[in-house]
């Protein structure tokens, strides 16, 4: 992951904690852009985790990280949980650095925002806004909790983003996001006329296809590509890592027995 120069710090009034004495935010330093670094390499190993976002987490006291984690797949850790978990007791008045706002729903784990105030930590930087409804609202909590609460400059957001493209749009917008993929030649074919071409891409191309594939939830096809190119639509090659998206037939026409489609690998 790249270095990053510049950082914009958000003004924030001051927040306070139980005891009653005000807790002003901690200005941003290059060790915290260097943190936020780490923390979406972090993100970026979590390659499987539809239909949660890739989220990474770094805990840091006394400039020493003391944890960090990421979010490996549904029903696993959170990326705060893991890194809380590395850290034990050392995360009390630690700053986390966090890619997306922790959430604060009880779904097949706890709510990561509680969890970094019960571990007793003093200061979060965060990435992005969590823009779903049901888990949004973590940096509130934090506030009220009388931790201080930072968010890390566009340009961060930007890549937190990028890890999390579909994710966000889903988010947003309510509905899934949809990657549509074609090959045509220059003069607009799709394949010979005679059925005889097998590929008009090339080994690049269909690379690429495969990794795509691998982050997308389903692959969605017709009758027509199903029974004219007879297509597995799982992931080959060194993209594989054991997760195959669910795959979708859409037509009236019933598939053969023999189809690749129904082999075992998979779910249709």
């Amino acid at each position: 992951m790249s270095a990053r120069a510049g950082f914009l710090a958000f003004a924030i009034a001051p927040v306070h904690v139980h005891d009653g004495r005000p807790k002003e935010p901690m200005a941003l330093s290059p060790q915290d852009e260097q943190m936020l670094d780490r923390a979406l390499a972090l993100a970026a190993l979590g390659s499987l985790v539809d239909p949660n976002p890739r989220v990474g987490c770094v805990l840091v006291r006394d400039e020493v990280v003391v944890g960090e984690g990421f979010h490996a797949g549904a029903g696993t850790a959170h990326a705060e949980a893991a890194a809380l978990a590395q850290s034990g007791e050392s995360a009390r008045g630690a700053t986390a650095f966090i890619t997306l706002e922790p959430c604060t729903h009880v779904g097949r784990t706890p709510p990561c925002a509680q969890a970094l105030i019960d571990a007793g930590v003093e200061r979060v930087v965060f990435v992005a806004a969590d823009p779903s409804e049901r888990a949004g609202g973590g940096a509130a909590l934090l506030r009220e909790a009388g931790i201080a609460v930072e968010k890390a400059s566009p340009r961060f957001e930007q890549s937190s983003r990028a890890l999390n493209e579909a994710w966000f749009f889903a988010a947003e917008h309510g509905r899934p996001h949809v990657t549509w993929k074609y090959a045509t030649t220059l003069d607009g074919r799709i394949a010979a006329a005679d059925g005889s071409s097998r590929w008009i891409t090339g080994d690049a191309s269909r690379a690429d296809v495969h990794a795509l594939r691998a982050r997308s939830g389903a692959v969605v096809v017709g009758t027509g590509t199903a029974l004219t190119d007879d297509p597995a639509l799982t992931v080959r090659g060194s993209a594989y890592t054991g997760h195959d998206p669910l795959r979708v037939v859409v037509g009236h026409r019933d598939l053969p027995a023999d189809s690749r489609l129904l082999e075992p690998e998979g779910e249709i």
